[in-house]
């Protein structure tokens, strides 16, 4: 989410850490009602623990699989070796709105959350002992609105709006000058850039979710000497660039000198991308949209270039359709994999439209939808494909119910029609999601008073849809 104003009142207070504690095991609790579903998904159940749920992120440490869940109320972390029966290990209650992409180095020793505005605070967390995370250092007033670790230990962070971070000592972070920034270094556009993120894949290049997007690299692998390789300018009004993912970076072998670029996509030469039109009311030719595009010859030069776009099926205003889309028609955050067929497989988060299930045609980058996930009650920040060696588990991150961990089904004969795909993006038409309107009116509320905030978390409390007592923060 970017964009709109912060109305939550801050205070020094809740900028501070609180006393971090270890907790006793999560079992995920049965779905009071009964979600919006595809035949080939199916909710093992809800940890309601960390509603208001905005990111995650996940490492393995020794044997454990580690999940980092950020969300309004702090960092809460996860033993997911099962992600069908997570073990909460600890929990930092901290004011965090919004850490929309948390940062996590490649050891699982250290975290970074940033704030929504990217104004406020930047806070470094270790999480070497899940069991007591703890801040060892801020820069406040300051910090981007996400950030990325630059280097495997994240002794350098590469934030949103084009800023590079020194956080090697832990206790002292710094956002280097302009002149050492990556927004700088890497030659692009604008400053300080509008940005949303910037993703590294597996064969070390960065690609910048700016407008046109950048593709750079590092030099001897130093965060601060910097390669521009080539842009992708959009071309199919897929708004705001939120996310993106290379598929299959680390099999890419560049063609050879002189090769047509026509043809068949190659591995590693397929982006995938997101779009946002956050605090939209209703779905049109302009709402974010999920993308793909071909990155073929992109380390020649070559820019890069849209090819097949999803957009969510509409209704109007009339039956109803905007009380679907409290926090917008847009995507948001997602993952993905390889598909058991060839494909490529994708979990998307789509706020009140839920998770999305996508596969997309490694070769033509043609999308199309294999199920959805769609809560009564709800907005999805971010879906997560787990690590899991008993098929495709999903943690949902959701704004309102915190995670829903989920299960899906490859089998083409439990696959939705067309008709049922198009149907469900309008399933909530009726359904009035007071949680999402009041979130909406609270981002929105621009630089109120105190008091207006306070009416909005008395309003929250009054409809009974406050999961964690973090809202209480919400309020102040």
């Amino acid at each position: 989410m970017r964009r709109a104003v912060l109305a939550l009142s801050v205070t020094t207070g809740l900028l501070t850490a609180g006393v971090a504690y270890a907790v006793p095991p999560v079992v995920p609790s049965t779905p009071v009602t009964t979600p919006f579903k595809s035949a080939n998904v199916t909710h093992v159940g809800t940890i309601p623990l960390d509603g208001v749920a905005v990111s995650m992120e996940v490492r393995k440490v020794g044997k454990q699989v580690r999940a980092f869940v950020s969300g309004a109320g702090g960092l809460s972390i996860y033993d997911a070796t099962d992600p069908k029966a997570p073990e909460l290990l600890g929990h930092l209650p901290v004011y965090d709105w919004e850490n929309e992409d948390i940062a996590v180095s490649k050891d699982g020793r250290t975290a970074v959350l940033t704030e929504f505005e990217g104004t406020v605070y930047l806070h470094v967390v270790d999480v070497s002992d899940p069991r007591l995370p703890h801040i060892t250092g801020s820069i406040v007033p300051g910090g981007a609105h996400t950030v990325t670790c630059a280097d495997d230990a994240c002794h350098y962070l590469y934030g949103s709006e084009g800023q590079t971070y020194d956080i090697s000592d832990r206790a002292h972070p710094k956002e280097l000058p302009a002149a050492q920034s990556w927004g700088v270094l890497a030659g692009t556009p604008g400053k300080p850039l509008s940005g949303h993120n910037v993703h590294q894949d597996a064969q070390g290049y960065f690609i910048s979710d700016t407008s046109p997007l950048v593709v750079f690299r590092q030099v001897d692998h130093d965060p601060l000497r910097l390669r521009r390789v080539t842009t992708g300018a959009i071309s199919k009004d897929t708004n705001y660039q939120h996310n993106n993912i290379r598929t299959r970076a680390e099999q890419y072998r560049p063609r050879p000198a002189g090769a047509s670029l026509g043809g068949p996509l190659r591995d590693g030469e397929l982006l995938l991308g997101e779009g946002e039109s956050n605090f939209t009311g209703t779905c049109d030719a302009g709402s974010g949209a999920f993308s793909t595009w071909s990155m073929a010859g992109f380390d020649r030069g070559v820019p890069m270039k849209q090819l097949d776009v999803l957009r969510p099926v509409s209704g109007t205003y009339a039956n109803g359709d905007p009380a679907v889309n409290g926090l917008g028609c847009s995507g948001h955050w997602f993952t993905e994999r390889d598909a058991k067929d060839g494909s490529v497989l994708v979990a998307a988060a789509w706020y009140e439209h839920g998770t999305r299930f996508l596969k997309v045609d490694p070769r033509t980058g043609t999308i199309r939808q294999v199920g959805f996930f769609q809560p009564v009650r709800g907005a999805t920040s971010e879906a997560f494909l787990m690590p899991s060696k008993t098929g495709d588990v999903v943690w949902s991150i959701d704004y309102h119910s915190g995670i829903d961990i989920l299960t899906f089904d490859e089998s083409k004969d439990l696959e939705p029609t067309v008709a049922q795909t198009d149907a469900s993006w309008m399933a909530k038409l009726k359904v009035v999601d007071t949680w999402a309107s009041l979130m909406r009116q609270v981002c929105r509320a621009g630089a109120g008073s105190t008091a207006d905030h306070a009416a909005l978390h008395r309003a929250v409390v009054r409809t009974g849809t406050a999961s964690f007592p973090q809202l209480a923060a919400l309020g102040r």
